[in-house]
């Protein structure tokens, strides 16, 4: 063997150590396939657990509102008035409200009522507006009164309504304006006290949950292909 081959295999043998080496372009590969794996899984995952929500309870997301206990000597207890047509971005469908008393033999009257008619037909009634709620006990408004000249259930006050001795459920197709929630004894008595679960339907949650989780896996087998694609390359080229 000459120098002059020796010398050409000497620089064929460091190129092909150079080629099986971590290249700045092979590290930029990986990390980028791995960039696109995470947002991958993530999308995939949010996506899944869109469909999971709106496939429980039929479709209605527990808010969380019933960590506190609500109580009240008055003859009801209402919310502030609040627009559900915009909680979310206007996202918010249907809303589900649950009133469980503490003694489950107590009547129980939910309502739900658009801001001016519930003001009317608590305008002489003695009652409380719970503003917010802590674990040591609400904030709330007493507003002076007496006993309710009809009966909660007789009223035509209510867009959606339950009655009857314990838990009660009331679902209301969300409109616009402001609206109020009302909780009381059924018989007119007064006295209440237990908690409010409030539930919600989010408009086309399964058909973002099904985007999002083809979308993720699309991305995910993108990923894939681009971490293997120059292995592959590498291995025809050698058996080429």
């Amino acid at each position: 063997m000459t120098d002059m081959d020796a010398g050409l295999s000497t620089r064929a043998a460091d190129t092909d150590t150079t080629s099986g080496g971590w290249t700045a372009g092979r590290i930029s590969a990986v990390v980028i396939g791995g960039v696109l794996s995470l947002v991958a899984l993530t999308l995939a995952g949010l996506g899944a657990t869109a469909l999971a929500m709106g496939a429980q309870n039929d479709g209605y997301i527990d808010l969380g509102t019933d960590r506190y206990a609500h109580q009240t000597d008055t003859y009801a207890m209402t919310s502030d008035a609040w627009r559900a047509d915009k909680d979310m971005g206007g996202l918010f469908e249907d809303l589900r409200i649950t009133f469980t008393p503490k003694d489950e033999s107590t009547p129980v009257f939910v309502g739900i009522a658009e801001k001016a008619d519930a003001s009317r037909y608590l305008k002489s009634v003695e009652h409380v507006t719970i503003h917010d709620s802590k674990p040591q006990g609400d904030t709330a408004s007493k507003h002076s009164g007496g006993k309710p000249s009809t009966m909660p259930e007789q009223s035509d006050a209510w867009v959606a309504k339950a009655a009857g001795k314990g838990a009660q459920t009331v679902d209301w197709n969300v409109k616009s304006g402001e609206v109020q929630a009302v909780a009381m004894r059924s018989d007119g008595a007064s006295g209440l006290s237990g908690h409010v679960n409030v539930a919600a339907k989010v408009a086309g949650l399964t058909w973002m949950g099904t985007v999002l989780l083809a979308a993720g896996l699309v991305l995910l087998a993108g990923s894939v292909i681009w971490l293997i694609r120059k292995p592959v390359r590498r291995a025809r080229g050698r058996t080429a």
